[in-house]
């Protein structure tokens, strides 16, 4: 994909490859509401961004209209655990209504919305946390949804999703490392192979140079429901005092890059070579690697040109992707904020300390994807989007928790460019459910659920077959419908037929009573012998 670069450029900037970001403040068209949190994500399961802000005294959420205008309300509530640190939403419970968990100094709090909305109640967990960033995440891969918080004094917190409303503190969803200075967590699939690793960026005061408290640490997803920290493995482990990593694919060559921002030594910008390896190459970015301090790091298509620019609290607030792994920065009248589509114009808006800072576009082109989960997380949180163009491909990640404290909006965004056709949309949900859009209409949102549009057996040329879990401990599924009792054989490294069999009715293959190691599925599809590779714990 990295060869297709400059064309994609040229098809996707067209004239417009310096096309400037303007924002004007729209803030009267919003309630006036204390906060302490910047939250812009549906709460209403129409798709529609919200501006949410939480305090000690109640909920204010400003519900956008379709026709641009907001209607808001304040819900008052006690609230115990204010969020002074960070806040994430995903809908917990599955009641089509998004909750809340709040991180301050002291507790973790989740707030569930009633069965239709109006309505919140407080559930506080007892143990001592000083909270950072928050995250939600399917961590166990079972459909529902769990949640990460930082802790800076000790380790982080876990939280198992157990039914309904009961979160659970749970230490062995994933183990990490028993150290302070947890700051950041990112959930990002960086090594591609269809599950999610998650980033921990670390900053411990006080500690010098050298000190483990501050090695910024990858825990990396064995497929079996263990993580492996493997940092220094992949030249990720920064040393430096860092608040905050974003994750994106910046060249657009089919794999997710990381931006650092640190309090000492340099920023980092470090590339992924497409097998999750790592290598800082922020000297030639053209953003300043000793613009140090910044808090807030975050990341969007805010031209629309098909490139995923910087949002972070650097001396120049925006740095544009030019497209070639370089940055032109420019200025903002703000330095950070919660980012969605706040007007539904397909152009991406922030709102901060009660401002409404609506994007200007331009005439470039766009598409949205919002996700509803069956077999997965209700929202689809994990998933991964992918659109084909004459550009060559995009990817973006649902997830809920980026940056250092504010929650973005859980619809996926692309810019297009100039392009006016989006050749295929693909997306591959946490449970290994693959949906295949053939030419969806650009300038529009579409609403997917999920195995709705499965890919058939004639989307094979196209896409291939994917297995999944891979490592697997006992079944491997097809991501193609339509296999079952195809005759399948499994050989291995030496090209011994191990087992003869068919795919079964779920479309899968039972590969229990293997030994560990290394083989190979063999089958024939569209008269065509395929075979693909796969690792049995």
């Amino acid at each position: 994909m990295k060869n297709n670069l400059l064309l994609g450029i040229a098809l996707l900037c067209g004239a417009s490859l310096w096309a400037q970001v303007n924002f004007i403040n729209q803030s009267g068209l919003i309630g006036n509401y204390p906060d302490t949190s910047e939250i812009a994500v549906d709460m209403n399961g129409d798709y529609l961004d919200d501006y949410v802000r939480v305090s000690s005294g109640g909920i204010g959420i400003d519900y956008q209209q379709p026709n641009g205008t907001f209607i808001s309300e304040f819900i008052t509530m006690s609230i115990a655990n204010a969020p002074d640190w960070s806040v994430a939403a995903a809908d917990i419970d599955k009641n089509g209504y998004n909750d809340l968990v709040l991180g301050n100094g002291s507790r973790v709090s989740f707030l569930f919305a009633n069965g239709d909305g109006t309505l919140y109640t407080e559930d506080t967990h007892p143990e001592y946390i000083f909270s950072q960033r928050s995250t939600f995440n399917d961590i166990d891969n079972d459909g529902d949804i769990d949640a990460f918080v930082c802790h800076d004094v000790d380790e982080s917190h876990p939280y198992r999703n157990d039914g309904g409303q009961n979160m659970v503190l749970d230490q062995n969803l994933i183990q990490t490392l028993d150290r302070p200075g947890n700051y950041a967590a990112i959930w990002v699939d960086y090594d591609n192979d269809g599950d999610s690793d998650m980033y921990l960026t670390k900053c411990r005061g006080g500690a010098p140079v050298g000190d483990v408290n501050r090695d910024n640490a990858m825990y990396t997803n064995n497929g079996d429901g263990t993580f492996t920290e493997n940092g220094l493995d992949i030249n990720m482990r920064d040393n430096a005092q860092s608040w905050a990593t974003v994750f994106e694919d910046f060249d657009n060559d089919g794999d997710f890059d990381a931006f650092i921002v640190n309090h000492d030594f340099q920023n980092r910008f470090m590339e992924n070579d497409g097998t999750g390896m790592f290598t800082d190459i922020i000297g030639t970015t053209g953003i300043d690697p000793n613009d140090l301090g910044a808090w807030e790091n975050q990341a969007g298509d805010f031209n629309n040109d098909g490139f995923v620019d910087i949002f972070s609290e650097l001396s120049k607030e925006l740095y544009i992707n030019n497209g070639d792994m370089t940055f032109t920065g420019i200025d903002l009248p703000f330095d950070e904020g919660a980012i969605g589509d706040m007007n539904n114009d397909g152009f991406l808006d922030v709102v901060n300390d009660g401002d409404l800072w609506i994007n200007q576009g331009n005439s470039n082109n766009w598409v949205k994807v919002g996700l509803e989960g069956v077999q997965s997380n209700l929202n689809g949180i994990g998933a991964r989007i992918e659109i084909y163009g004459d550009w060559g491909m995009q990817i973006r990640e649902i997830r809920s928790g980026q940056g250092f404290s504010h929650m973005n909006s859980l619809v996926g965004h692309f810019g297009v460019g100039q392009s006016t056709v989006i050749d295929q949309m693909i997306i591959r949900w946490p449970s290994g459910i693959v949906d295949y859009v053939i030419d969806p209409n650009i300038n529009e949102t579409h609403i997917i659920v999920e195995g709705s549009n499965p890919l058939a057996i004639t989307d094979f040329q196209i896409n291939g077959i994917k297995l999944y879990p891979n490592p697997t401990t006992d079944i491997i599924n097809f991501s193609l419908s339509g296999l079952a009792d195809t005759p399948v054989t499994v050989v291995d490294v030496n090209g011994k037929i191990i087992v003869s069999t068919k795919i079964s009715s779920e479309n899968n293959l039972d590969v229990s009573a293997l030994n560990s190691g290394v083989y190979f599925v063999q089958l024939e599809i569209e008269k065509k012998n395929v075979s693909y590779k796969f690792i049995k714990r």
